[in-house]
């Protein structure tokens, strides 16, 4: 229990609603809670959280002055959008929740864990983005889509999928995601392949049966009859997937997106796909979002586009809320929090060995 009011700040509009702010009061006598209102219908929630935002933001007009007001006395805030120079419009904040798994809006914005405790939601949607991995893999390898068109041109024609078991699967990333992608893949009866930043001689893991480095990451995609790319987006990670790494890939080989779009190269991605080097792409993430209208992306051949929608949300906001408030219960406590954040890896958890 703290003894001056701790100003809890819901930052992410849908939270401001009565149940949220009772339950986040409940935590503790001395907690206060404010919220960061958005103008009436606005269309907020389409806007891309990756680059922090004028305050106010332009869906936040109206109501300028209570948002300046609550960040001014916020300690704590939990937000997936932030403005620019976070820490000078919010100069009390202590610990800052993302929403998404990805932080680097908030590095963007300034906020760095030597005067801020920064945790983020990874795990969370870890389940139902793997399941949407695997779904995309199947509508690839079972021919799903055109089985829907034969069936919207009355066709009776046969399609013979490949067996998804015996499949050699690469993971770029494991973390949360990665792993839970991994598990699925191996309930499924598929080779699992997993690249991770800190790979060292000897190292395993309980989900992959093999593990590379950086420096492996081309000799693993030579394996691979697909590729699921799950690693966080740093100034390392950028162009990851790139026309070397493309060109290593097996002919036929699929590459899956669910991280950012800044890891893959789209314009050597464009040229494999055209030429047939690489089998396909589902892709769900973009160097630029949304996707332009007159993007070439939407036309290349065997791709699978879809709006950063790889998560479920049906529970993914509560399933947040009650991790936030768990860390809030610790961090009131001075008990140690989930999900620790350590700003200089962009994304990765503190201590995590992704």
């Amino acid at each position: 229990m703290v003894d001056t009011p701790l100003v809890v700040c819901l930052g992410y509009p849908h939270y401001i609603e009565s149940g949220y702010v009772e339950r986040t009061c409940a935590i503790d006598p001395s907690i206060e809670v404010v919220g960061l209102p958005v103008n009436s219908g606005s269309e907020w929630i389409t806007i891309p959280p990756g680059d922090p935002h004028p305050e106010p933001p332009e869906w936040a007009t109206s109501v300028a002055d209570e948002r300046s007001a609550a960040l001014a006395r916020t300690h704590v805030l939990i937000a997936l959008h932030t403005p620019q120079d976070l820490p000078s419009l919010a100069p009390n904040l202590r610990w800052l929740h993302g929403i998404g798994a990805g932080i680097e809006q908030f590095v963007a914005a300034g906020v760095m864990s030597d005067r801020t405790l920064v945790t983020n939601s990874s795990g969370v949607s870890s389940g139902s983005m793997a399941e949407f991995v695997i779904g995309r893999l199947l509508a690839f390898w079972k021919h799903f889509g055109e089985q829907f068109e034969l069936q919207r041109r009355h066709e009776y024609a046969r399609t013979y999928g490949r067996t998804f078991a015996g499949s050699t699967i690469g993971i770029v990333g494991l973390g949360s995601i990665g792993v839970a992608v991994a598990e699925r893949c191996r309930a499924l009866g598929c080779r699992v392949l997993g690249q991770k930043r800190s790979f060292r001689p000897g190292m395993t893991s309980p989900v992959a049966d093999e593990l590379f480095g950086p420096e492996g990451l081309r000799e693993m995609l030579a394996q691979c009859d697909a590729v699921v790319v799950s690693a966080p987006a740093t100034d390392e990670t950028r162009h990851l997937i790139g026309k070397a790494e493309l060109a290593a890939m097996p002919k036929g080989a699929v590459l899956v997106n669910v991280a950012r779009g800044s890891l893959v190269d789209e314009d050597a991605l464009a040229i494999a796909l055209r030429n047939g080097s690489i089998g396909g792409a589902a892709l769900d993430v973009f160097s630029e979002e949304p996707l332009p209208p007159h993007s070439p992306i939407w036309d290349l051949p065997n791709t699978l586009v879809s709006a950063h929608s790889s998560v479920s949300t049906d529970r993914y906001i509560d399933d947040v809320f009650d991790l936030f408030l768990e860390n809030l219960g610790h961090f009131v406590a001075g008990q140690p929090m989930r999900n620790l954040v350590d700003m200089q890896a962009h994304g990765f958890r503190s201590g995590e060995a992704s």
